[in-house]
């Protein structure tokens, strides 16, 4: 009678694992299908919220602020960032909105900030032009590396200085550096204002030429910093003589200083 109830028992243990294993796999798929499921709802949610969000008026753009702007006007800046297309503040993508305004040639960068609910703003940051330069028939506009940014049109005139060099050569980079910091650190005895062109010659040699009184300016390329303070040492002796008004040309070549007079060469 002992060996008959050992037996019945051994016969239900081998069976119970495999339903316990089953059950568990069971429950596995339907914990599983709970969570996708879940997943799905939450899914269908988040599109459906974005849907809402990207096209209700509660975010519409109604406000449009552009600063930094001085030769641009806020009705081009708009309309170069395309915001005519668009009225969700939500839906507006920045990077494409930056991408299109620095399109722009007076555009050097840009920034976008949304100011919800209703708002956006725009800070751009203009090119400053430095010289006008001559291409063909065209006379450009160039930032201070010589760099061409538009032309020069009657609507935005500004008059500066006719900058003649090569920006492709590495020596006129270095040389055109060299003589803008000057001019934005007021190392010259003149002010930018009164220059009518700069011209940056082979003949180891850069010209400028001055309107307020007809003197011409040339300065060696070898030592120019040095060059340049010498020219501002010659400018300051020749102007306490009161001698300006008779002098037509001012060389500063090696460190070497010439003087020349409209009636005669000193």
């Amino acid at each position: 009678m002992a060996k008959h109830n050992a037996y019945r028992h051994n016969r239900g243990s081998r069976w119970a694992a495999p339903l316990i294993l089953l059950a568990k796999v069971l429950a596995g798929l339907v914990w599983g299908f709970c969570v996708l499921a879940l997943l799905v709802a939450v899914s269908l949610g988040l599109v459906a919220g974005y849907r809402w969000a990207t096209t209700t008026q509660v975010f519409d753009v109604h406000e449009v602020q552009v600063h930094g702007v001085q030769r641009l006007s806020r009705q081009e800046v708009v309309a170069q960032a395309g915001l005519d297309r668009f009225r969700n503040l939500l839906d507006l993508s920045l990077w494409k909105i930056r991408r299109d305004l620095q399109e722009h040639p007076w555009i050097e960068s840009v920034a976008l900030f949304r100011h919800f609910p209703h708002g956006l703003r725009i800070e751009v940051e203009e090119e400053i032009p430095f010289f006008w330069r001559q291409q063909g028939q065209r006379v450009y506009y160039a930032d201070q590396h010589g760099e061409i940014i538009a032309p020069v049109q009657v609507d935005s005139f500004t008059s500066l200085p006719l900058l003649v060099c090569d920006p492709n050569q590495l020596r006129d980079q270095r040389d055109l550096a060299i003589v803008s910091r000057g001019m934005e650190h007021n190392r010259f005895p003149f002010g930018f204002a009164v220059i009518a062109w700069i011209r940056f010659q082979d003949n180891n040699r850069v010209e400028i030429a001055l309107t307020d009184r007809d003197i011409r300016v040339v300065l060696g390329r070898e030592h120019l910093q040095s060059n340049m303070r010498g020219l501002t040492s010659i400018w300051n002796d020749v102007r306490a003589r009161d001698e300006l008004e008779g002098i037509d040309r001012i060389m500063v070549l090696e460190g070497r200083g010439w003087v020349g007079y409209r009636s005669e060469r000193v």
